[in-house]
């Protein structure tokens, strides 16, 4: 698989989606990300509109868990693949969306998890010779 979108822009994407509460990603999610997430990952992953859906009665922590869980592996994929650091993780997405959610938290874990994702894909794409 050939991924396209290796320079995704991860500190603006955070900011759309927390000034709109998530909805955001219910819309760039199928986009092609989910699928990408699942073939870097090797398994399905639950839909994005499902965990915010789930995570609606208790104030959207199940959708942050749920990105947490996708950030460590993907991490993991970034370590496997030798590439260096920093790397998003579930430590990094959590807390800096709970506890930096009254500055730009949000932006900053989505930044990161986004910076890591370009850099396999980027990697992913040079072993495959695309």
């Amino acid at each position: 698989m050939k991924f396209e979108h290796t320079d995704r822009p991860g500190f603006w994407l955070g900011f759309t989606d927390f000034f709109t509460a998530g909805l955001f990603f219910l819309v760039y999610m199928p986009m092609g990300l989910q699928d990408e997430l699942e073939f870097i990952l090797g398994h399905k992953v639950r839909p994005y509109w499902q965990a915010y859906l789930l995570g609606i009665p208790d104030l959207f922590i199940y959708p942050l868990v749920w990105m947490a869980g996708i950030a460590e592996e993907l991490k993991e994929k970034a370590a496997e693949l030798g590439i260096e650091g920093p790397h998003t993780s579930w430590k990094h997405m959590f807390w800096w969306n709970m506890l930096g959610c009254l500055c730009f938290g949000p932006m900053i874990a989505t930044h990161r998890f986004f910076r890591t994702l370009n850099q396999v894909e980027k990697e992913l794409n040079r072993q495959n010779g695309l």
